[in-house]
C-alpha cells in the first residue's frame, strides 16, 4: 500500500515537471525585442547659442532613456542615443521639448542602428546623466558637475 502510494507521488511529481516547459512554450514564441540603438536628429530651427542648447538640454533630462547628445552649434542640431531595449522616442515627444523649452519644434528624423555595428561615442558626445537622489540639491549637483 506504501509503495503505491510512493509510486502515485513520483508519477505526479514527473508529469508536474514536464509540464512545466509547455507551459513555458508560449513564452519563449513571443519575438525577441529589437536590439538596435535608436538615434534621434532633431532640427533647432534658430537655436545658435549654447543658452539656448541648455534650455533643451535641461528638459532633456526628463527622457529616463537617452544615454548621450551632441550638440551642432553651427547646423542647429541635437544628435540623441537610446540604448536598446528602452521604450522607443516619438519625434513628437522632441518635438515637445523644443517647444516647452520655448523654441519652435523642427523637423525629427529617427533611425536605427544595429547593436553590433554601433560604437561608442566618441569627442563631442555628452553623456547624459540621470541623478536618483530625493534632494532636490543633490540632484542638482549631480547633475551639472
Amino acid at each position: 500500500m506504501m509503495a503505491s502510494r510512493w509510486n502515485r507521488h513520483r508519477i505526479l511529481a514527473l508529469v508536474v515537471l514536464l509540464s512545466v516547459p509547455c507551459a513555458a512554450a508560449p513564452l519563449r514564441s513571443q519575438p525577441l525585442q529589437d536590439a538596435s540603438w535608436q538615434r534621434v536628429t532633431a532640427h533647432l530651427n534658430g537655436v545658435f547659442s549654447p543658452r539656448g542648447f541648455f534650455n533643451i538640454l535641461v528638459r532633456l533630462y526628463s527622457l529616463p532613456s537617452l544615454k548621450s547628445a551632441q550638440f551642432n552649434l553651427r547646423q542647429s542640431s541635437v544628435v540623441l542615443d537610446f540604448p536598446p531595449g528602452t521604450s522607443p522616442v516619438t519625434s513628437g515627444q522632441i518635438q515637445r521639448i523644443e517647444k516647452d523649452a520655448g523654441y519652435r519644434p523642427g523637423q525629427v528624423e529617427i533611425q536605427r542602428i544595429p547593436a553590433r555595428s554601433f560604437a561608442e561615442n566618441g569627442p563631442g558626445w555628452t553623456k547624459i546623466k540621470h541623478p536618483q537622489s530625493k534632494h532636490a540639491v543633490i540632484r542638482w549637483l549631480k547633475q551639472n558637475f
